[in-house]
């Protein structure tokens, strides 16, 4: 076993649910990163941690190729399929892990990724393995959950009870010093809000199994201000990600 095994395991089980799920499809905060980035159409990409490979295809009809990493299969699997539903052939599947890429150094103009830094262990490493297969003057965009500094410990203890393999979402304050403590500048950030309800937030977890019961539970008993920052009303709360983006000065 390693530390990615619980992460491993969830998506291998869910990677048809994630192939299908609006939010990761067509939520706005991929746009937003897309537009942070002023993508260009003779760049390379990588999109790392792909999972479905939603924003692989949204890179790769914009540049000339976009190699799309993860390391579950059935994801990778998920990202050739969409990729060939899109009728694009420049995307690239490479099978590796986020934090110890298998590329060489100033490979890219462009590193991404979305909704999986939070099963990352160590992002200082993440931030320094982009920063060094990043050309000089390429970018970075990370978009990911995140929550204000004084209850970011909260919504990583919710989200561990639905998701094991969960390991750490990180605050806008937290983010921005990752990527300045890896050599990034020219730092920008825009949060991206929604209301979603609480089925919405636990699936694919179901309402009526122990992750779904505790989970609840948490969200009923939680600390005011972490529910205060959420907007709790008993049926739904706000859900954050945040986008930033820096450059490789």
């Amino acid at each position: 076993m390693d530390e990615y095994d619980k992460t491993r395991d969830f998506f291998a089980k869910n990677s048809g649910y994630y192939s299908k799920s609006e939010s990761h499809a067509g939520d706005n905060d991929l746009n937003i990163l897309v537009d942070m980035l002023e993508l260009k159409g003779n760049m390379i990409g990588l999109d790392a941690a792909t999972g479905a490979g939603f924003t692989a295809v949204k890179m790769a009809q914009k540049i000339s190729k976009v190699y799309a990493l993860d390391m579950v299969d059935n994801m990778l699997e998920e990202t050739k399929k969409l990729a060939e539903k899109e009728g694009l052939k420049n995307i690239i599947t490479v099978k590796g892990y986020a934090d110890s890429m298998p590329f060489e150094d100033k490979k890219f103009n462009v590193v991404t990724s979305r909704r999986a830094p939070h099963h990352f262990r160590d992002k200082n490493k993440f931030a320094a393995e982009c920063y060094r297969v990043l050309q000089e003057g390429g970018r970075i965009g990370i978009d990911d959950m995140t929550a204000p500094d004084n209850v970011i410990k909260n919504l990583n203890e919710m989200e561990r009870i639905r998701d094991p393999s969960h390991m750490c979402a990180a605050s806008p304050e937290e983010w921005m010093k990752i990527l300045e403590d890896a050599g990034f500048g020219d730092i920008k950030s825009k949060i991206y809000s929604r209301q979603v309800t609480f089925e919405q937030w636990l699936n694919p977890v179901d309402k009526s199994s122990d992750e779904g019961i505790k989970s609840l539970e948490y969200l009923v008993n939680g600390r005011n201000a972490f529910t205060s920052a959420i907007r709790w009303d008993g049926k739904s709360f706000y859900k954050s990600w945040i986008v930033i983006v820096g450059t490789k000065l």
